[in-house]
């Protein structure tokens, strides 16, 4: 039997990125999905060749960018050069308030989740259960294995209805996420020069970490680099430098833009980043996919 292709994702099973990974690699006869205990797991792992790809959360549509990828996608101590994104999946987030069968919402002491599913449900948090205990935990599947194997009724998870199942778990609220439209969207990483498979179609997406001088107008700068050749900026996010040479206060900005499609793509893109060298502290290329936004 050949081999099944390997890939990563935060677990333990029934989390989000569990069911985000089997939209993009849904043939278990071929693939391998395996579980790990936080995001920088799933860069390391890929990056030491343990698995082939990896699947990690990267932005919510009701909370925002997820940091710990931001974190290990600007690869400050050099330590995932051969770590690329070539694909994404998006997933509609559902968030249920899940505690042992038997229990009462009016009982509630103390609710485990992820930093970003606590940061989807606060109004709903602030409405029901105002003064509760939250802690924050790896991940929301993580919440509900422990509400699972321990505590008592005063103890809830913020989850998905699959870790419901999956830790035969009671549901003490349903749907409690601030919005109905709620989104996540998904990186698919992999190694460089190795191509992504069963992505979605659609536009060209490209993606750089670049690091701006301390002066003013150097962000305007570099972001007019692409505006001056032809190239639509679909997302800017940043993180604090921390590079050797890069001062407090300094920023590494992620920048993500459409392809154009047309036959001089590459000649604006060379363009682009032959304007970056004199207008930043250095630049990274983080990768290229297509787009899988409806």
């Amino acid at each position: 039997m050949a081999q099944k292709t390997k890939v990563a994702f935060l677990g333990p099973v029934a989390s989000y990125s569990h069911q985000a990974t089997k939209l993009a690699f849904p043939d278990e006869n071929t693939h391998e999905l395996i579980p790990v205990k936080t995001i920088r797991e799933v860069f390391d792992t890929v990056q030491a060749r343990g698995t082939e790809y990896g699947v990690v959360p990267f932005e919510n549509s009701t909370h925002g960018p997820v940091s710990m990828t931001l974190e290990a996608l600007a690869d400050r101590g050099d330590e995932l050069r051969d770590v690329v994104v070539c694909g994404e999946v998006y997933l509609g987030v559902h968030h249920f308030l899940l505690g042992k069968k038997g229990g009462r919402l009016e009982d509630v002491r103390r609710v485990y989740s992820h930093p970003q599913a606590f940061g989807q449900t606060g109004r709903w948090m602030r409405r029901f259960l105002p003064g509760v205990e939250m802690v924050e935990v790896s991940s929301t599947s993580k919440a509900a294995e422990i509400v699972a194997t321990g505590g008592d009724e005063g103890w809830a998870a913020v989850a998905g209805e699959m870790a419901g199942r999956e830790y035969g778990l009671g549901v003490l609220g349903e749907r409690i996420e601030d919005r109905g439209d709620n989104e996540t969207r998904f990186f698919v990483v992999g190694r460089k020069q190795e191509k992504g498979e069963g992505r979605g179609k659609g536009k060209n997406l490209v993606s750089f970490c670049v690091g701006s001088h301390d002066e003013p107008g150097a962000l305007a700068e570099v972001l007019g680099c692409f505006r001056e050749r032809g190239l639509n900026l679909t997302s800017i996010n940043s993180v604090p430098g921390l590079r050797e040479g890069m001062r407090p206060f300094e920023y590494l900005f992620f920048v993500e833009f459409e392809g154009t499609g047309q036959v001089d793509e590459g000649v604006r893109v060379k363009g682009v980043l032959e304007d970056l060298e004199s207008k930043t502290k250095g630049w990274r290329y983080l990768g290229g996919w297509e787009s899988a936004r409806r």
